[in-house]
């Protein structure tokens, strides 16, 4: 697992993917967790998480349970050729910048655990990186939408 695609996936793995066709890939989830994502009566999300391969993965029951999102914290994972795990935010900035994702926003996100937890987000590209103590830890990414909110899955 190295490359992230933006908008459809990491490697073979693909955005609109079932439960099925990713075990195929990955065998059997370490553990299988399932919740609900909001009130919405149908909006029920089920993710399946990789320890050895420092990787989760969800589908959404609105999604008609295919895989919507990753999360990546393998050290490994690569954009556009660039280790991102690890960096600083201010290498992270370096690293996004001259790729031209979308306008990039950053958000604190302080809870007990981690009073300097920051988020910095691309929604036109659909990704997000999870940093504690200005350090990026987690890769958070999906497939892109139309105008109209739509799913555009990959192909």
């Amino acid at each position: 697992m190295n490359e992230i695609l933006i908008g459809k996936g990491i490697d073979e793995i693909r955005f609109g993917m079932t439960q099925d066709e990713i075990k195929k890939i990955y065998g059997e989830p370490d553990e299988i967790e399932e919740f609900k994502s909001s009130d919405e009566e149908n909006d029920n999300t089920v993710a399946f998480h990789y320890d050895e391969i420092e990787a989760s993965v969800s589908f959404d029951e609105l999604d008609n349970w295919k895989l919507n999102s990753i999360y990546l914290s393998d050290p490994e994972v690569t954009l556009s050729g660039k280790k991102i795990i690890g960096l600083s935010i201010d290498e992270l900035y370096e690293v996004l910048e001259p790729l031209n994702l979308g306008e990039i926003e950053e958000e604190n996100v302080l809870d007990e655990d981690d009073p300097d937890g920051h988020v910095v987000s691309i929604m036109k590209s659909s990704i997000n990186f999870w940093l504690e103590d200005n350090i990026v830890k987690e890769i958070e990414f999906s497939p892109l939408y139309d105008e109209n909110d739509n799913v555009i899955w990959a192909k």
